[in-house]
């Protein structure tokens, strides 16, 4: 009657060991049986993952005991078979043992593997060891090996005896490096597992094992994946030491290693100089040079190799750089930024050309595999100063200079698009990090490059750039003029995007310091870009996110609304004079319900609605504080506000009545005041001066003194009127006493207010006409050409 026991449902717990011994009945072979097919092992793995068979969670009652039982003795026969497979002479089945081992590491309770991973360690061990002759089986006995170690890293209890067993792994791991076969790669992704989470237990053999890998590297027949392997290997290598000698002598030799092969790749194709500096900043005059990388002669390379082998290796090493920057280390290190912006600068300034005051010392063949081997170096070149900038962020202001040289000059010369995207991003990067003084060095050359790439390129931009740059404008000029004709109409719509997140960018960092020579430019720019992006229709997003990576016509158009808003919120000395017609884009593509770019238009709006309909007046009337000063003066810095609506009066009241000059239509500005003053605290700031009116000034005066700047006759005719009451009352009265104490030409004038009765004197400044407002210094006293750091 068994085959009449129906379980509830797919959930139901019961269901769990049947389909386990049914698994093991069908698809395990007992010593007599063949193996089936591989497909048939796939559906296993793949039913024991989404049904959970050998977790063994049943809730402790006494109705489950039984379930319990059932469960345990069903994992335990998994277990044995699999333990028998192993134990096969037959390739085929030990191999499908060992692979199902590992996912039992995995999948297994916590009690079951605490309790039997010794035993399980001991038997893929005994694979390793004598080496096994089948390839694959020692292959998948490194994987096995590799999730039993990640699943007892996870056991913070269990870190000493992890450190054991891992140690009686790294002697046959080598051996199976320093083999020329494809069970390399297997041991290469187990050796940088014990580096992860077992560091120490390779400390005994560092040595060996720095020489293993950068042989294999080095000279080794690997494809790219098994490069990249090798390469994030020998960065995690220092971790077995875990000190930061070890791993600054460790960059150092790889730098070295990597100079000393560009010298031999890019001889005739850059100056003989370039090797000398380079050389002269990692081992400087009167010092010894560090051992080789691996103990091997790194100076004989160019003898033992061909330019190919160079090329590879020169790549996978400095992928081994950059990991070394980005991957975590048990003490803070201290990174050599100048060697590395040196190398960065080196390998970016070789395009492939022959220098003209050389003759070709190259053969044709050799500079066209250059060629096509330089944009991988490229690539690398620009990971490594990204992953300096990610980590080091503002420490790197003393090599501000030369990283924007370094930028700069690329930015000039690179056409490739998948390095244009590497290039913007990188400088994306330093905005956000480095802050507006990088923006300032290096918005010319963005907003140049950005309008060429984005296709609407200004006849003003770089025109309006302060007179100390001339050299740069001129720079960029030419630029501008030779690069034109050649990238206009082949750009991706990834570049386009990439450029229009750059300058989202520096509008977000450097809008509001001293932009007045590009910042209407861009807004034109920004503008032109989003409606031709939207005029015609709305595309919507149709794209898998795991299938296509590729952005779509609805990415360019959500990217150009997102520079769009940047470009209107960046705070500015006028109001944003593309306002209605961003409102009316961020309306139409809020109609787009479902989308993306429905929900970006949406928050746009909302974040737009501040600049519509202002809530409420800030601490100090900013902009037309003469006009409407709540309890305060004037702010000289804040003369053209964009909301205030009102002219440039010369009235500076302590009350709230309205100049008679102002324009009707600003009907919002009234409310706006009255509801400010509401809400406006007495002690506001030092730079708010109040003078109280006293009790028997009648309530519609205002809080304080009318103060009206006259022009210079009837100031002369205010002072006589002045002086005379004064003779009359003695000095006393309701009145309050004006002293002209100067004035400008301009109407400017400074004057001391008397309190109504006797109280302190006040001097400050009154009227429109102030002198131009201080200059802002610049935030980088070094010239970004220049070479002082």
């Amino acid at each position: 009657m068994a085959a009449f026991n129906h379980v509830q449902n797919m959930y139901d717990v019961s269901l769990k060991p049947r389909l386990l011994r049914s698994f093991i009945k069908e698809h395990l072979p007992d010593e007599k049986q063949q193996l089936g097919k591989p497909l048939e092992l796939s559906q296993v793995v793949s039913a024991i993952k989404t049904h959970e068979l050998l977790s063994e969670r049943v809730v402790q009652s006494g109705d489950d005991k039984k379930l319990s039982e059932k469960w345990k003795s069903a994992v335990d026969s998994w277990v044995d078979r699999l333990l028998m497979l192993i134990s096969s002479n037959m390739p085929d089945k030990c191999w499908a043992g060992i692979c199902l081992l590992g996912l039992t590491c995995e999948e297994c309770s916590s009690d079951r593997f605490l309790a039997s991973y010794s035993v399980w360690f001991q038997k893929l061990l005994s694979h390793l060891q004598p080496l096994a002759e089948s390839h694959f089986v020692k292959v998948a006995c490194c994987v096995s090996i590799s999730d039993l170690l990640t699943r007892l890293a996870g056991f913070p209890n269990m870190k000493k005896d992890g450190t054991s067993h891992a140690a009686k792994v790294v002697q046959p791991v080598l051996k199976l490096i320093q083999e020329d076969s494809s069970d390399a790669e297997g041991a290469v992704a187990l050796l940088s597992t014990i580096l992860n989470n077992f560091p120490s237990s390779l400390q005994k053999n560092y040595d060996s094992a720095e020489a293993a890998i950068v042989t294999k590297l080095m000279y080794g027949k690997c494809n790219a994946n098994m490069l990249k392997k090798l390469a994030l290997c020998l960065s995690l290598l220092p971790k077995s030491k875990g000190d930061v000698d070890t791993w600054s002598l460790m960059i150092h030799k790889i730098l070295i290693a990597i100079n000393i092969l560009l010298n031999d790749s890019f001889q005739g194709l850059e100056e003989e100089t370039k090797t000398s500096e380079t050389m002269r900043v990692l081992v400087p005059p009167g010092k010894d040079p560090p051992a080789p990388l691996g103990g091997l002669p790194v100076f004989d390379f160019s003898n033992k190799s061909t330019e190919r082998l160079s090329m590879t290796n020169i790549s996978a090493l400095m992928l081994c750089c950059s990991k070394m920057l980005t991957t975590s280390y048990p003490v803070p290190v201290k990174v050599p930024i100048r060697p590395l912006l040196m190398l960065v600068e080196r390998v970016l300034n070789v395009d492939g050309s022959l220098p003209q005051t050389m003759y070709p010392t190259i053969t044709s063949m050799q500079q066209e595999y250059i060629c096509s081997e330089l944009p991988v170096l490229h690539s690398h070149s620009l990971e490594i100063l990204c992953d300096i900038i990610k980590e080091a962020r503002s420490q790197l202001l003393p090599h501000a200079a030369h990283i924007i040289r370094i930028v700069t000059e690329y930015l000039k010369s690179c056409e490739l698009p998948q390095l244009r995207i590497k290039l913007y991003s990188l400088i994306k990067m330093m905005l956000m990090s480095m802050g507006v003084g990088m923006a300032i060095y290096l918005s010319e050359d963005v907003i140049s490059s950005a309008s060429i790439d984005l296709g609407s390129i200004s006849d003003h931009v770089g025109e309006s750039q302060p007179v100390n740059k001339k050299r740069k404008q001129e720079n960029s000029i030419t630029f501008l003029e030779n690069q034109s004709q050649t990238r206009k109409n082949h750009i991706s719509i990834s570049v386009k995007i990439a450029a229009l997140e750059a300058l989202e960018a520096l509008l977000t960092v450097g809008g509001a310091s001293r932009s007045e020579g590009w910042r209407s430019n861009v807004d034109r720019l920004l503008m032109t870009v989003a409606t031709d992006a939207c005029k015609g229709g709305w595309t919507k997003f149709t794209r898998q996110p795991n299938y296509d990576s590729t952005p779509s016509w609805a990415d360019f158009q959500l990217a150009s609304l997102r520079a769009l808003l940047a470009s209107l919120l960046s705070p500015g000395r006028i109001r944003p004079p593309y306002l209605a017609q961003g409102l009316e884009l961020f309306r139409g593509g809020m109609k787009e319900t479902g989308t993306k770019l429905a929900d970006f238009c949406a928050l746009a709006l909302l974040s737009l609605e501040v600049l519509i309909h202002p809530r409420a007046i800030p601490l100090i009337d900013i902009g037309s504080s003469v006009e409407y000063p709540v309890n305060g003066i004037k702010d000289r810095f804040m003369v053209n506000n964009v909301y205030s609506g009102a002219q440039k009066g010369n009235l500076l009241t302590g009350g709230t009545s309205r100049n008679e000059a102002e324009s009707d239509e600003d009907d919002v500005y009234e409310k706006w005041v009255k509801d400010g003053e509401n809400e406006m605290d007495d002690n506001t700031t030092e730079k708010v001066v109040s003078i109280e009116a006293p009790e028997n000034v009648p309530e519609d005066k205002g809080k304080g003194i009318l103060v009206e700047t006259q022009s210079v006759e009837e100031n002369e005719k205010m002072e006589t009127e002045v002086a005379a009451d004064k003779d009359v009352s003695g000095g006393g009265g309701a009145a309050a006493d004006v002293e002209a104490k100067g004035e400008t030409p301009a109407g400017m004038r400074f004057e001391t207010v008397s309190g109504l009765e006797g109280g302190g004197e006040f001097m400050f400044a009154v009227g429109d006409n102030d002198d131009a407002m201080d200059e802002i210094p610049d935030i980088v006293d070094v010239e970004p050409d220049s070479d002082e750091e």
